[in-house]
């Protein structure tokens, strides 16, 4: 059984675990916003077809339960729409996880990054004892994405040379880092 919950909720949004059932929705999702992914997002340089999205979505599925990472769709409760995408991930530094997050284009705005982002935070803390510190990273010129550490907490860590690999990526990076104890103070 995976450490993390399958269905997260936090106020406007619902987060459930990928699963290959969600291919038709999260492609529509993809296409629809494809034009903004692909500025920034290394994995979205092309369209992937219905095949290789639900390979992704069992691939995941596959981590989630062997607790390496932990993606979810993000579900709109008011209409029920796939509206995007986040996750928890452990690959470089099973310590400090980090957050990764997307929107669906016509739905930016309305702070759902910010809502992945905090209860991707919160269930860190909760459900992973050894965790001390979660992380996001961007690239310094994504101003949408970089807006959203600040907001909950999160402190810029440093800035960091990257590979350019997306269209819109300059190369420079920022880390924004938020302990648990300076977490567990502001919940408390």
């Amino acid at each position: 059984m995976a450490l993390l919950p399958e269905t997260l909720q936090d106020g406007q949004l619902e987060l459930r675990r990928w699963r290959p059932a969600f291919v038709d929705d999260m492609l529509s999702a993809v296409t629809l916003s494809f034009a903004d992914l692909e500025l920034w997002m290394p994995w979205a340089q092309s369209v992937p077809s219905a095949q290789e999205l639900r390979g992704v979505l069992s691939e995941g599925q596959t981590a989630f339960d062997g607790d390496r990472e932990w993606n979810y769709a993000l579900f709109e409760r008011i209409s029920g729409e796939l509206v995007g995408s986040a996750g928890l991930h452990r690959d470089e530094d099973p310590d400090c996880p980090e957050i990764g997050y997307w929107v669906r284009s016509d739905r930016t705005g309305r702070g759902y990054a910010t809502t992945a982002a905090r209860t991707l935070a919160g269930a860190a803390f909760a459900y992973l004892a050894d965790v001390g510190r979660v992380k996001i990273r961007m690239d310094q010129a994504n101003l949408a994405s970089a807006a959203v550490p600040p907001k909950l907490g999160f402190e810029l860590f440093g800035e960091e040379n990257r590979e350019i690999a997306a269209r819109g990526q300059t190369g420079q990076g920022f880390v924004w880092v938020l302990d648990r104890a300076k977490w567990t103070a502001a919940a408390g």
